[in-house]
């Protein structure tokens, strides 16, 4: 019984081979989508644009509005007021 419970514990520290990956919050996922969009050093995207991947992707508008204010929040990216362009900050 000793050795069973030494290798179960040999094996837990080994920890899960195949781990899920971690699901990100929505939000984190929809700024993920827009840094996509912006492609390497891009620092701004259309967003009609974004709305239409996000939308395609499964995200809802409510959720891609709490987003933008999250990260207009902290100062991550800015939307104009007309609303109509995303600069990464």
């Amino acid at each position: 019984e000793a050795l069973r419970l030494l290798e179960a514990a040999r094996d837990s520290l080994g920890g899960d081979p195949d781990p899920s990956p971690r699901c990100p919050r929505p939000s984190e996922a929809i700024f993920g989508v827009l840094r996509e969009l912006g492609g390497p050093g891009g620092r701004s995207v259309p967003l009609p644009q974004a709305l239409q991947v996000l939308g395609a992707r499964g995200f809802t508008p409510g959720q891609v509005s709490s987003a933008l204010e999250e990260y207009e929040g902290l100062n991550v990216l800015q939307v104009n007021p007309s609303r109509t362009r995303i600069t990464f900050v």
